[in-house]
C-alpha cells in the first residue's frame, strides 16, 4: 500500500487541526502535478518511482435532496469512488482520515445533523480500516433557521480516498433543498443508506442489541457483555484513546483491547461508543466510565 505519508499516517497519529494546516501548505503552495516529482523524487516513501494519472484513484461528490423521510427533512452526501478504492468512516481504524463536513457557506441552515451509516471492517496493510468501498451515502438531517423557506446547502468536505494509493482530498459541492430538485431514485438510494445507521440504544434495551455492562478485566482489556449474540463490536473513545478489534469470548461476552491513550488519564469519567453488531442489526450506545472501568 502506498501512502501520501506527509499528510496520512497511523491513527495514533492523527491529529485534524495538524492535517488541515499541513494539507493546506500542501495544496496552496504545489501545484496539482507536484505530487508525481515528489514520488519521483523520493519524498513520500513507499511509492513506486513511475506512477501514471490513472493509477491515482478518484472520487466524485454530489449532494442529494432527500426531501421529507417521515416528518423530517434529509439531505445525503454521495461520494462515488473507482471500483475497490474506499474511504473513511468517522474513526477510520488503524491508519486513514475520517470525512470533515464544513456547511459554513450554507443560507438558512440551523443545522446539519449527519449520520454515519455501518462501516465495513476491511483489512489492510497497516491494520484494521472502518470504511465504505465503491459508493457511500452520508445521510443529513436538515433543520432550516426559517421553516418557510428553502434551504441551500453548501458542502466544503475533506476525506480521503485510497486505492493502490491514498491521498486526501478536498471538494465542495451546493444545493438547493427545492421540491424541483428532489428526484425519487435518490431519496430511495438515500434510504436504504439511512436504514443502515446503527439505531440508538440504552442499556438493557430488549427489542435490539445493547449492552449489559462493561467492566475492566485488566489495565488494557475491557469485557463488554451484550444480551444477545454478536457478530461485532466498535468502540470508540475520545481524542487520543484508541481501541483495538474486538475479540469474542462467547457470542454474548467480547473483549477489547485499549491500544493507545493519553498520558496519566485514567479511566474515570471516561465517554465511550459502544457500536454493536447483530443479525443484520446494529446499535450505538453511549456511556460514561467510573473509576474501575464499569458503566457509571
Amino acid at each position: 500500500m502506498c501512502f501520501l505519508s506527509v499528510v496520512l499516517g497511523t491513527r495514533h497519529r492523527y491529529d485534524h487541526t495538524m492535517f488541515m494546516r499541513v494539507y493546506a501548505s500542501f495544496v496552496t503552495i504545489l501545484p496539482r502535478l507536484s505530487l508525481y516529482a515528489l514520488i519521483a523524487l523520493g519524498m513520500i516513501p513507499n511509492c513506486p518511482t513511475a506512477l501514471a494519472s490513472t493509477d491515482l484513484p478518484h472520487a466524485n461528490v454530489r449532494l442529494i435532496n432527500g426531501g421529507l423521510i417521515g416528518k423530517s427533512t434529509y439531505a445525503g452526501v454521495e461520494i462515488t469512488m473507482d471500483p475497490h478504492v474506499k474511504t473513511y468512516w468517522r474513526m477510520p481504524g488503524d491508519s486513514g482520515l475520517p470525512p470533515v463536513f464544513d456547511w459554513s457557506t450554507s443560507d438558512n441552515l440551523a443545522e446539519a445533523q449527519v449520520k454515519w451509516p455501518l462501516p465495513e471492517r476491511i483489512a489492510d496493510p497497516s491494520g484494521t480500516i472502518f470504511g465504505y468501498h465503491d459508493q457511500i451515502i452520508f445521510p443529513v438531517l436538515i433543520t432550516a433557521k426559517d421553516p418557510s423557506k428553502p434551504v441551500r446547502l453548501g458542502l466544503k468536505l475533506d476525506f480521503a480516498i485510497c486505492g493502490e494509493l491514498c491521498v486526501p482530498m478536498a471538494d465542495k459541492a451546493s444545493l438547493w433543498l427545492k421540491p424541483e430538485t428532489e428526484n425519487t431514485s435518490d431519496r430511495k438510494r438515500l434510504e436504504t443508506f439511512l436504514n443502515r445507521v446503527p439505531a440508538p440504544s440504552i442499556i438493557g434495551q430488549s427489542d435490539r442489541p445493547s449492552l449489559v455492562s462493561i467492566e475492566s478485566k485488566a489495565p488494557d482489556t475491557l469485557l463488554i457483555a451484550a444480551n444477545r449474540p454478536l457478530s461485532d463490536i466498535i468502540v470508540e473513545g475520545p481524542n487520543g484513546w484508541y481501541f483495538g478489534d474486538a475479540t469474542a469470548q462467547s457470542a454474548m461476552l467480547w473483549n477489547v483491547k485499549l491500544l493507545e491513550k493519553p498520558t496519566k488519564a485514567t479511566l474515570a469519567g471516561l465517554s465511550l461508543t459502544v457500536t454493536l453488531v447483530a443479525e443484520g442489526q446494529a446499535t450505538e450506545t453511549s456511556v460514561s466510565l467510573d473509576e474501575t472501568g464499569s458503566i457509571r
